[in-house]
């Protein structure tokens, strides 16, 4: 069976190139054979996932006037649940949002593939992982919208947890405008399909956008400063009770989410 599936594999690479060609920032980290990215695939396959979120969940979209229609976007926001990354793109759709990724999705028979088909791009998590920070550049740099969540994985409790220093990093390289996204609700998905019969509500929202104005060397200091901004934008954003780790140090926020205080129609609103 192993020559059988190397041989499938290694057909599966060259179709793969012959249809779609090869991304080079993938090749680069020595995933050979992996395609560029699909606007017609991710057209389809977030159209699938709108729908899906029609049926199974009520959402809800805060503030999205708040993401430019122009230029890069640097869209930071806390991590939930494994729906995240096609929930912000659902919210987004048509607009293509593209995200680094953990370079272990891609290593996923099949769907390393549909990652890069949908435009995402591998970095390797604890590790100055340069070939990754400069395809995100060159994303901001194209004028994409480029989604990472700062804390680098997802919260098991659904609340913050501590930011990486990554995201502040390209935040202060490249000085793109920033978009601090908040969810809510997301987390029930890890509950497993059952709660899919609840139509769980979701909260995805779009807080006003940002730069963080830097010169000279980005020092240590500076990333250190410019991640405690990042993440005290989207905490402004979440009920208190999804603050974590940040709640005591952002304790002159109020304990409702910033969209709440100023609701009063004052906002606008689409539920979905």
């Amino acid at each position: 069976m192993r020559p059988l599936t190397a041989l499938l594999r290694r057909l599966t690479a060259t179709l793969i190139r012959l249809l779609f060609g090869e991304s080079r920032p993938l090749r680069q980290v020595g995933l050979p054979g992996m395609p560029m990215p699909s606007r017609p695939w991710y057209l389809f396959s977030c159209g699938v996932t709108v729908l899906a979120f029609h049926i199974w969940a009520k959402w809800e979209r805060v503030g999205l006037e708040n993401v430019p229609r122009e230029g890069g976007v640097l869209m930071v926001s806390n991590h939930l649940s494994s729906a995240d990354p096609p929930l912000l793109a659902a919210v987004l759709y048509p607009r293509w949002p593209k995200y680094m990724a953990k370079i272990e999705l891609f290593q996923k028979p099949f769907f390393g593939y549909l990652f890069a088909l949908s435009g995402a791009f591998p970095v390797k998590r604890f590790e100055a992982d340069l070939g990754a920070l400069h395809e995100a550049e060159s994303q901001l740099e194209r004028g994409e919208i480029l989604g990472m969540f700062p804390e680098g994985h997802r919260s098991d409790s659904g609340a913050l947890i501590e930011a990486h220093p990554g995201t502040a990093y390209i935040a202060l390289r490249t000085q793109t405008t920033i978009v601090p996204v908040a969810i809510t609700g997301s987390e029930r998905f890890r509950r497993g399909w059952r709660v899919l019969l609840q139509r769980p509500r979701v909260r995805v929202v779009f807080g006003k956008p940002f730069r963080i104005e830097h010169r000279g060397r980005v020092a240590r200091h500076s990333v250190e400063a410019a991640s405690l901004r990042i993440m005290r934008e989207i905490a402004a954003q979440l009920p208190a009770r999804y603050r974590g780790v940040y709640r005591d140090r952002f304790a002159d926020l109020p304990d409702e989410a910033a969209i709440d205080i100023v609701r009063a129609g004052a906002e606008p609103v689409h539920s979905a």
